[in-house]
């Protein structure tokens, strides 16, 4: 561990609220970069659909699945970077944008045009974000998050050893947090929601899970690994794994199961986490190859999880900066088999798994 006089001098101050991280522009520094993130996954089992929109900007120009993006800060409130937009229906992953853009970020308002002719935008205020996505004068989706208002002020998630707030919605049903950690060379912070929106998505009516994601430190990363289940009642299943101890500020491990039944926030904290295929044994190690996530893990006070999902499709971000190539896997999830006991007690009785979502990040030459 850092001695907290250099964690301190390493990290990044945390933003005030959600608002700032989201309507600013940081100018970057060293090999730090900055991103904006959302994804919503679908609560209908019948046609489940999920849409993921990425806007990133590196300190440095790189390749990005073998197409070339340069970025560009222009002033305060406008930059030139890359944006994504993926989605999967109909049982598929496909792109939708892979294309340089223009931002411009003001108070209350986000805008992203792509040169494929595509908009994002992103207004309102905390909790309430108003959210778009548009084909020219065709809308693609637009929605809003719809959880209950939240209360008080931020609590410190104590499984993690950096600062990180949390503050909750009076229903339980939404959280958000503002936080800073150390990663690799340089600083970061992230401030990121997770709640309930209704919206319309390709052309129909849609209720689900919604994270929306601003960090800054995205330029120089870590490998990663996370598994997010929803179910129907809106409880969520979060896990997050670094395998690096020291580069990612002490603090490998994040595993939480809030559940809108007991209203309670449950932790784990010995685990473990494999992958397997058709011809593969287990193996932490991410392929192609790899069809079947086995993820088990227990608490401090009794609580136990074991599930088992099989990827239903991947979508990879493959980055080149300097001949070394930092691959993003995006992971779409179907649970086939979870149980989670606390002191005896099912907590998934009567709860239904929905569209649920899985990331492995690592490097490679």
């Amino acid at each position: 561990m850092l001695p907290s006089k250099v964690k301190d001098w390493m990290v990044a101050g945390l933003w005030k609220d959600m608002d700032q991280a989201i309507y600013s522009v940081n100018k970057l520094k060293l090999l730090n970069g900055a991103y904006w993130f959302w994804l919503m996954s679908d609560y209908d089992q019948n046609n489940p659909r999920m849409l993921q929109v990425l806007v990133s900007c590196g300190a440095l120009d790189y390749k990005l699945n073998d197409k070339h993006f340069t970025n560009k800060q222009s002033g305060d409130e406008k930059f030139t970077c890359y944006c994504g937009i993926w989605e999967y229906r109909d049982g598929k992953v496909s792109d939708l944008v892979h294309d340089s853009c223009d931002c411009t970020v003001t108070k209350g308002k986000f805008l992203c045009v792509t040169e494929s002719g595509y908009e994002i935008s992103i207004t309102n205020s905390f909790p309430d974000y108003d959210m778009m996505v548009k084909n020219r004068d065709v809308v693609v989706t637009k929605f809003r998050s719809v959880s209950s208002k939240f209360k008080g002020g931020y609590i410190q998630n104590p499984l993690v050893s950096y600062p990180s707030g949390i503050a909750y919605s009076k229903d339980f049903d939404a959280y958000a947090r503002n936080s800073r950690g150390f990663q690799h060379f340089y600083a970061s912070k992230m401030s990121d929601l997770f709640a309930t929106c209704d919206g319309e998505l390709f052309g129909r009516d849609f209720q689900g899970s919604f994270w929306l994601e601003r960090a800054l430190g995205f330029g120089s990363t870590l490998p990663w690994k996370i598994v997010m289940v929803n179910f129907s009642d809106k409880s969520r299943l979060w896990y997050r794994y670094f395998p690096s101890k020291f580069l990612n500020y002490g603090t490998p491990l994040e595993f939480i199961f809030d559940d809108m039944v007991t209203k309670k926030r449950y932790h784990f904290s010995e685990m473990k986490f494999e992958y397997t295929g058709s011809n593969h044994g287990p193996t932490m190690k991410f392929s192609p190859d790899m069809d079947t996530i086995h993820l088990s893990a227990s608490g401090d006070h009794g609580e136990k999880i074991h599930l088992t999902a099989k990827i239903l499709d991947r979508h990879l971000y493959r980055y080149d900066v300097a001949r070394i190539k930092f691959n993003y896997n995006q992971l779409v999830l179907e649970v086939e088999d979870i149980e989670a006991v606390v002191d005896g007690t099912d907590l998934m009785q009567g709860k239904e798994q929905t569209l649920s979502y899985g990331e492995d990040a690592y490097f490679s030459l």
